[in-house]
C-alpha cells in the first residue's frame, strides 16, 4: 500500500489549521489561558508540518531540524496547557527536558535517517508523557473530556513507540520521509492524527468546564460558595416533600451575623467579605454531609437539615453559634475582628400537615427576629408544626 506522504502532510496541515481557527474563534467568548497555550502548541505543530513539506524546496537539514524542534515545542506546550487547565504550572523538569531534546535533535542529525527517526519519535513521546501523567493523577475525575485527551495522547505515544521500533528494526523501510513503506506511514498517521483529536478533546473539556461554571453561578453564591436563595428554596421544598413521604422531620435554621454593618463601616468591605467567607467555612465544618448551608442574602444564611427534629437542629445551631463566637477574622490591615451570630430554628414534622418552604422560612425568620430582639448571639425556637 502506497500513500503519498506529501499529500498526507498537507491534509494534516489543513487539519491543524482548522483546529487553530476553531480555537481562535472560541477564545473570543471563552478566554482561557490553557486554551491559548494549547493553540500555541497547535501553531507550533502546524509549523513543523510546513517544514516537513518544505524539504522539497529547502535544505534537508533545515527541514529536519526545524520541523522536529517545532514538534517538540508544540508537544511541550500541550503538556503545559494540561497543567494550567488543572490549576498548576508544568514542572521545571519539562522545560529542561524540552531543552535537552532540542539539543538532541540537532546533535542526532548526522545519524542515518532511520535511526534518527527512531530517536526523534522517542523524544516526542517523552515530552508528551508529563501531560498524560498529570491527567491520570489529577484530572481523571474532573471534566470527562479530559479522559479522551489522555486516551488520544496515549495512543499517539504508542504510535511513536512503534514508529521508533519499526525504524530501528527495519531501517530500509525508512528510505526517505516522503517515500516510506507501509509501516512508517501508518505509525506516522497514528502519532499525529490522534494528537489532532486530542486538540478537539481539549476544546470539549474547556466547554465542559465553562458549562459547569455557569451552572454553579446559577445555583451558588460566588463569594462564599454556598447555595444561593433560589437554589436553597428549591432544595428545601424537596426535603419537605421527602419528609412527608418518609415521616421524617425537616428543620431550617436561619442565621444572621450580628452587627455586620459595623464590620463594613469600621473595617471596609474587603474585611466584610472575608468575614462572610470565614463564617461560611466555619459553619460548613459543623454540618453533616446531608446538611446544606445557603446564603439567603447579605449577612443572612440558612441551614437546611433533612431528617432532623427540633432537638437536633438546636444542637447544630448551637455548635455553629459557639464556633462563630470563637472565630477571629483578620481585618486585612493587621488587626482582627470578632463576630457573633443569632439563630432562629423551625421544624416541620414529617407526616403532619404539609408545610411549604415559604411557611417554614417565615417561621424560622420570625424566630431569628426574636433572637435579635432578645440580645443577639443566641438561639430562639419556633413552635413545631
Amino acid at each position: 500500500m502506497q500513500i503519498h506522504i506529501p499529500t498526507v502532510a498537507v491534509v494534516l496541515i489543513l487539519g491543524y489549521a482548522m483546529l487553530a481557527l476553531q480555537i481562535s474563534v472560541m477564545r473570543q467568548s471563552h478566554e482561557s489561558a490553557p486554551l491559548r497555550m494549547w493553540n500555541w502548541g497547535n501553531w507550533a505543530m502546524l509549523g513543523g508540518f510546513v517544514f516537513l513539506v518544505a524539504r522539497l524546496r529547502v535544505p534537508l537539514a533545515v527541514s529536519a531540524i526545524g520541523g522536529n524542534i517545532l514538534f517538540l515545542v508544540g508537544m511541550a506546550l500541550y503538556s503545559q496547557a494540561i497543567y494550567r487547565f488543572l490549576h498548576g504550572a508544568a514542572p521545571r523538569a519539562l522545560w529542561v527536558l524540552l531543552g535537552a531534546s532540542i539539543l538532541a535533535v540537532i546533535g542526532l542529525y548526522p545519524l542515518s535517517f532511520a535511526y534518527r527517526i527512531s530517536l526523534y519519535a522517542l523524544l516526542d513521546m517523552l515530552v508528551l508523557l508529563p501531560g498524560i501523567w498529570h491527567i491520570l493523577r489529577h484530572g481523571w475525575r474532573q471534566e470527562r473530556a479530559l479522559r479522551t485527551v489522555a486516551a488520544t495522547l496515549t495512543l499517539s505515544c504508542v504510535g511513536m513507540v512503534f514508529r521508533a521500533m519499526d525504524a530501528w528494526s527495519q531501517p530500509l523501510e525508512f528510505g526517505a520521509v516522503l517515500q516510506p513503506g507501509t509501516g512508517p506511514t501508518i505509525t506516522f498517521l497514528v502519532a499525529f492524527i490522534t494528537m489532532l483529536g486530542a486538540g478537539f478533546g481539549f476544546i470539549l473539556a474547556t466547554l465542559e468546564r465553562s458549562a459547569r461554571h455557569m451552572e454553579e453561578l446559577a445555583t451558588h453564591d460566588g463569594l462564599t460558595h454556598c447555595l444561593n436563595r433560589s437554589a436553597a428554596i428549591a432544595l428545601l421544598g424537596n426535603a419537605l416533600q421527602r419528609g412527608q413521604r418518609t415521616g421524617e422531620a425537616t428543620s431550617l435554621v436561619m442565621l444572621d451575623l450580628d452587627h455586620f454593618k459595623d464590620v463594613n463601616d469600621h473595617h471596609g468591605h474587603r474585611a466584610g467579605d472575608e468575614v462572610l467567607r470565614q463564617f461560611a467555612h466555619t459553619a460548613r465544618a459543623r454540618l453533616r454531609a446531608s446538611d446544606v448551608l445557603a446564603r439567603m442574602g447579605g449577612e443572612e444564611f440558612a441551614v437546611i437539615l433533612p431528617g432532623t427534629d427540633t432537638v437536633g437542629a438546636v444542637h447544630v445551631a448551637e455548635a455553629v453559634r459557639a464556633a462563630v463566637e470563637a472565630l477571629v477574622v483578620s481585618d486585612m490591615k493587621g488587626g482582627s475582628i470578632s463576630i457573633t451570630v443569632s439563630a432562629g430554628v423551625a421544624c416541620a414534622l414529617g407526616g403532619s400537615t404539609p408545610t411549604t418552604p415559604d411557611q417554614l422560612y417565615h417561621r424560622a425568620d420570625t424566630a431569628l427576629y426574636a433572637a435579635k430582639e432578645a440580645g443577639r448571639n443566641r438561639i430562639e425556637l419556633a413552635p413545631d408544626l
